[in-house]
Parts: structure tokens; sequence; C-alpha cells
């Protein structure tokens, strides 16, 4: 029996995604294997995260790849990992999907789905969407829906794809596994291609005893922001500087003793990336010192700045066929995970799955554009897997 989406919603998912799920109707080429990509990412989308480990999406994810008869590993990390083998494959070097199992925006009630005949919506369900994504290409290659021209390697990290202590080091150091070229798959943006920046988050903790005559903490702490904004970085506007927080608590109306601030700072070029980074560290500690205050400057985060050149040819094949889809691509710069691997010499980019609106309280997806998505990237697995080199 064919699997659809309209059909389990109407037999059982009505009362948990609302009235309107009811009317859903996948238009146009739509397939079973987008319709299960959905049901997939909604299920997900409810599982709390942030959890140690990702317990809970680790185990969904583990279920589904044994369902489809395949021996998936877990390391130490709480990350899992699970080879597709090619029979035509030449050269062991795998092509490398990988994404995100968590959300930093999943809510008890607002990530249950709510879904019309058009889209999908609920809090942080855009996340949920690249591990969907692994999971339609891993069932479709289990049934033979999808013949692929070399080894895939399937990646869903426990730890956040910005974490400092990311997850990719084991596989570029392993002969075995370290791949020909690397997709990173997220959620929402199929219609923009992003040239990785590289990037560093950092939190600055300002703290202190202070009398109820003055609010040093406050002051300290936009004293720091007006003096980092203030600096000519590079002459050409490489580097960038952004204040993303600031915050100094007043309790019972008592001049605040904590206070802090995050920092983001991005650069096209990894030497002054380093230099920023180091001078926004030496600028904080100065001023926390210069009131008398306890400074720490704590990293966050880190995106290496990358070999863009390196992942060229990728870029080509998405936009080909994007075009094919009907997908305007737009062109920017930002904070890309897969600029990991590119700093290694291996072609690699992201890409997203769907089009839509990514919000803190709840994100929407055009179900339509998830046939789309999905094409796309069978196709950019198939035409970058079957190269024998960039």
């Amino acid at each position: 029996m064919g699997f659809s989406l309209k059909t389990l919603l109407s037999s059982g998912l009505r009362a948990v995604f609302g009235r309107a799920a009811g009317t859903l109707s996948l238009r146009g080429p739509a397939s079973s294997a987008a319709d299960r990509l959905l049901v997939d990412a909604i299920r997900l989308a409810e599982l709390a995260s942030p959890a140690p480990g990702e317990e809970p999406r680790a185990t969904f994810t583990l279920e589904r790849l044994k369902s489809f008869g395949l021996i998936p590993e877990v390391d130490g990390t709480g990350s899992i990992l699970v080879r597709l083998h090619s029979e035509q494959a030449a050269d062991e070097a795998p092509v490398l999907l990988f994404t995100d199992l968590g959300s930093k925006r999943w809510h008890p009630t607002e990530s249950l789905a709510r879904l019309d005949a058009d889209t999908a919506s609920g809090a942080g369900l855009s996340d949920s969407l690249g591990t969907a994504a692994l999971l339609s290409i891993a069932e479709n290659y289990s049934t033979g829906a999808f013949q692929i021209p070399r080894d895939i390697l399937l990646l869903f990290t426990a730890k956040s794809l910005d974490d400092p202590n990311n997850s990719f080091d084991p596989i570029l150091r392993s002969s075995e596994n370290r791949p020909f070229a690397a997709i990173g798959v997220r959620g929402l943006s199929l219609d923009r291609v992003i040239h990785s920046v590289g990037s560093y988050r950092l939190r600055v903790t300002v703290s202190g005893d202070t009398d109820q005559t003055s609010n040093k903490v406050t002051e300290t702490l936009i004293d720091t922001a007006r003096t980092i904004l203030g600096i000519a970085w590079d002459s050409e506007g490489k580097t960038k500087v952004f204040i993303r927080r600031i915050e100094a608590a007043t309790v019972y109306g008592l001049t605040p003793e904590e206070g802090l601030l995050e920092i983001e700072i991005e650069s096209t070029e990894a030497n002054l990336l380093e230099l920023a980074m180091n001078a926004v560290k030496a600028t904080a500690g100065k001023t926390g010192e210069a009131a008398g205050l306890k400074s720490e400057t704590a990293l966050l985060s880190f995106i290496p700045a990358g070999k863009p050149e390196k992942s060229l040819e990728l870029f080509e094949i998405v936009r080909k066929h994007a075009r094919e889809q009907r997908i305007k691509l737009r062109e920017e710069n930002g904070a890309d995970p897969s600029s990991f691997f590119t700093s290694g010499d291996i072609p690699a980019l992201s890409l997203g799955m769907a089009l839509g609106r990514e919000g803190i309280d709840r994100d929407i997806i055009n179900i339509d554009s998830l046939e789309k998505g999905r094409r796309i990237l069978e196709r950019l697995i198939s035409e970058a897997g079957g190269r024998s080199g960039f």
C-alpha cells in the first residue's frame, strides 16, 4: 500500500495537528517520499531538544534507520553514523551528508505542528527537516528507489554544528570515512546559496561588588560594546563585529552585580578572524579591569573561514538543478559549518530543504517545496558522487 500523508492525517493525526490538517493535499509532482519526510520532521520536532546527547531524537533516528535494515553506529558524543554502500563505487571515499539532530527553539506545546493545505508550522520545525531528509535518503536507498554512484556516509550530530568541539574531527582524520565531498542539510533557505565566512561567537561576563550609587556593571558592558564597535578591523571591510546580546538584570531594584555581552565576529579571512577575536578578548579584559570588575570571556561557537574556492563546482550543480525546479536563488555570505571541510581541501556546501519562514515562535514551511528540495538533494548527491574529482 502506498504511503499517503493525507490518509495518515485523516486516520489519526487530526486531533494532534488541528482541524485544518484534514484539508491537506500535496499538489503537483509531490511524492510519497516527500510526504514521509514531512511526517518524520513533524515527529522529530515534537521531541524535546536540546537534551544531553539529544537522546529523544537520536532514539527516533536509530529506530528509523534500523527499520530500513541498516546498521548505524553511535560515537562517544552521541552522534549517529551509517554508511550506505554503492555497488558502482570505484573510489572508497564517500559523499558525506551531515545534519544537526537538535534544535534550540523547541517548545513543549508550540512545537506541535499545525497543518493546512499549503503549509506546516511549529516552533523549531525547520530544524528537524535536515534529519528527516537524511532519513529519506536512507529509506530510498534501502528500497532501491535511489541508486548511488559511490558510498554515502550519513552523520547526525548530537552536538550543535557550530560547537567549538564539533563532531567533524574524527571523520576528517579517518582513512576510511574522510569524504570525497560533504553536503550539509538544513531546514529552510532552499532558495539561498550561502558562501561561508568564518565566525566566532563570544560571551563576556562582567561581575563584581557594586554600591547602590553607581551601576558599574551596566556601564562597563556598554563601554566594552562601544569600544569594540568603534574599531576599524581592516581597510577592505572583510571583518565585521556584531553585538548579539547585552544583559544586566536588576533583581528587587538592586544594582546588578553581573552582566553579559554576546559578540559575534565574522570575516572572510582566517588570519583577520583570529586577530579580531584576540583583540575583542583583550579589549573586554582591559575595560573590566579599568572599572575594577572581573571580566571573563568564553567561546560559544566557532566556524572557520574555510576555502570557498573548493566549493565552486558544487554550487554550480545546485544552481543548475534549482533552475530546473524553477527556484530563483539568492547569494549571500554567512557562517556555514561546511567550511570545516573546505578548510581540509574537501569540496563542501550546505543546502536547505524547503521554502518558508523561520521564526523564534513558529516556523512556516511551504509543503510543496519539500519535493523540490528532496529532488535537488538527490541529484546533487548523484552528480557530485559520480565525478572522479573536482
